[in-house]
């Protein structure tokens, strides 16, 4: 999948920087400002210590809020709370087909794990596969899928029996104007082919005072399935999608993991089934794409992190191999270094 379309052009439609000071009752000073409707309260506390799981589209924590110059919006779900902490024992899911956005008018501590992935046949992340996602060319024949672009720019797919050229993954996003997930990888041709990774979902803090960061935040792309039949090309690897850290003071410490990269390529099949991509699971190393399947067809490629390009899905005689997806963006306001294991680098 591609993520250009002409609001991502240098320079183009980029929305207006917040102003030096904001209304009372707004929050945020990088590429989210929001101004929830009801004013936080020191009684509005959110501490999570099990498995709790956010629809974006419907969750009762979702609260409305309005732009700094007063007009509404719901491009988001906004919760907002006093404090907002993810205990060692606590994780967050977030699902649907709005990006999260988490303010803290004090501080927001993620202790334990707060999910926005996708992940292969399970949940997608809040906020992934974007409408301005548009689609590369769809492979034929027997040739993998390309994978997701977001942040870079996925693996191209694998050719198979028909040979000729890669299937090519479209250009990644040159300029990133708002909060948004990663891009699907495209499935791959032929009888049965495997089916592209989603990309990955969106989050993005807000804090006046301090984000500390100790467990871990993912919002990467979902691992391809490999192809079902032979001669079918596996799919692509999703992209990874976007974290947002907002706040005068961000601690990441040396055991936290923040990482938004892009999922494993499928398989291709040849006398058998491919395997699937994996899932990525830490912010290194790649999350692998599928290989091993009895009867031949061509690997996956491995999905993108801050170190590793995403890798081009393997060509074959009997079929492609998909392509791994692309990371995809960690913003940082103020822009600043972290230390930490973070992965793609903060831009």
């Amino acid at each position: 999948m591609t993520c250009e379309t002409s609001d991502h052009d240098a320079g183009a439609d980029a929305p207006p920087p917040p102003p030096d000071t904001l209304p009372a009752g707004c929050y945020g000073n990088g590429l989210v400002t929001v101004c929830p409707v009801n004013p936080i309260t020191g009684q509005q506390q959110l501490t999570i210590t099990n498995t709790q799981t956010f629809n974006t589209d419907s969750s009762t924590a979702c609260t409305p809020y309005l732009l700094p110059d007063g007009t509404s919006d719901s491009d988001f779900c906004v919760v907002a709370a006093k404090s907002i902490t993810i205990g060692t024992t606590g994780r967050l899911n977030a699902t649907g087909a709005k990006p999260l956005v988490l303010v803290g008018s004090n501080t927001i501590s993620v202790a334990g794990t707060l999910d926005v992935a996708s992940h292969r046949g399970g949940p997608f992340g809040a906020g992934a596969d974007p409408a301005d996602c548009t689609a590369a060319a769809a492979p034929t024949g027997s040739k993998g899928g390309p994978g997701g672009s977001f942040g870079e720019e996925g693996g191209d797919g694998g050719t198979g029996a028909e040979g000729g050229l890669p299937v090519p993954s479209g250009p990644f996003a040159v300029q990133v104007t708002t909060l948004r997930g990663g891009c699907r990888g495209l499935a791959g041709a032929g009888l049965l082919p495997g089916a592209g990774g989603r990309g990955g979902g969106a989050i993005y803090l807000i804090s006046t005072d301090m984000i500390t960061i100790a467990g871990t935040i993912n919002a990467s792309g979902a691992g391809a399935s490999g192809a079902n039949s032979s001669g079918g090309g596996g799919g692509g690897g999703g992209a990874g999608g976007m974290i947002g850290l907002d706040a005068p003071t961000i601690i990441v410490s040396t055991s936290a993991r923040v990482f938004a990269n892009g999922g494993g390529g499928g398989e291709g099949a040849g006398g058998n089934p491919g395997n699937a991509g994996n899932d990525p699971a830490s912010p290194a190393p790649p999350a692998a794409g599928g290989a091993g399947g009895a009867g031949g067809g061509g690997d996956g490629g491995d999905g993108g992190t801050g170190g590793d390009d995403p890798r081009n899905g393997g060509n074959d005689t009997a079929s492609g191999g998909g392509g791994g997806g692309g990371v995809g963006v960690i913003k940082v306001f103020p822009p600043r270094a972290l230390t930490g294991s973070i992965s793609p680098p903060p831009s």
